[in-house]
């Protein structure tokens, strides 16, 4: 039986739930969700995504795993309670007469504080949890991008443009773990053959090697180019045109 569907009587941990005077359980003294929820993120952020269990969270808080399921169903409840948690920092309200430059403000503010979540990108991208705090995120956005005159569908593309891009920045730039020396992805680019890959090969010979991490000032540009581009394509054309 796997740890997501097993119960607090199923857990095996040994702990007996306490009972009130009509059988409900009443929750361990000093234990909340905050607290399960806190725990999660310190065991995710310590050890990474691949070591959050209940056992796991449990120890983190010197508790049985019983004791949690109390407070979260199961590791997925946790999970996406955790998610919910960082979804709350996303910028909503940002300065900007223009929609176009609170778009562009909101979307960098969003990038720069998911990198110090690096894990995150990687739950999202498996499509199957969205945090439901997240949302106020994306509804500015699209009235942003509505007040710069889009119609829905064509707002509602732009916005998945954009996030796509910001997406794809903190999933290539900003590893979960910093790169371990001497890594592949040095020696493959030093080992670029100019006979065979001229293009890629003067670049490097101009710019030189990157770490991941070294181009997020070149996000703004292009979400600007982006944004500019499909609010101006978006836009219905005036009557007579």
């Amino acid at each position: 039986m796997s740890e997501q569907s097993r119960g607090p009587e199923q857990d095996g941990a040994g702990e007996v739930a306490e009972r009130g005077r009509y059988g409900r359980r009443r929750p361990r003294p000093g234990l909340t969700t905050a607290g399960v929820v806190a725990a999660g993120r310190r065991v995710i952020e310590r050890d990474g995504i691949e070591a959050l269990t209940m056992r796991a969270v449990a120890t983190e808080l010197g508790t049985a795993p019983a004791s949690l399921y109390r407070h979260v169903a199961d590791r997925d409840a946790l999970l996406l309670a955790v998610l919910e948690q960082i979804a709350e920092g996303l910028p909503v309200d940002v300065p900007g007469a223009d929609p176009t430059d609170r778009l562009l403000r909101r979307l960098v503010d969003a990038h720069d504080y998911m990198a110090g979540q690096a894990w995150v990108p990687h739950i999202l991208i498996r499509g199957e949890m969205v945090a439901e705090n997240a949302f106020p995120f994306s509804d500015a956005c699209l009235a942003d991008l509505a007040a710069a005159g889009l119609p829905p569908a064509r707002a509602m593309q732009a916005f998945r443009a954009c996030w796509q891009l910001v997406l794809g920045d903190l999933l290539s730039e900003h590893p979960v773990r910093p790169p371990r020396e001497p890594n592949q992805r040095r020696t493959a680019f030093a080992s670029v053959d100019p006979a065979r890959l001229p293009a890629l090969a003067r670049v490097l010979a101009e710019l030189g090697y990157s770490e991941p991490g070294t181009h997020c000032g070149e996000l703004a540009t292009a979400l600007r180019a982006l944004i500019d581009g499909l609010a101006g394509a978006g836009r219905p054309a005036p009557p007579g045109e």
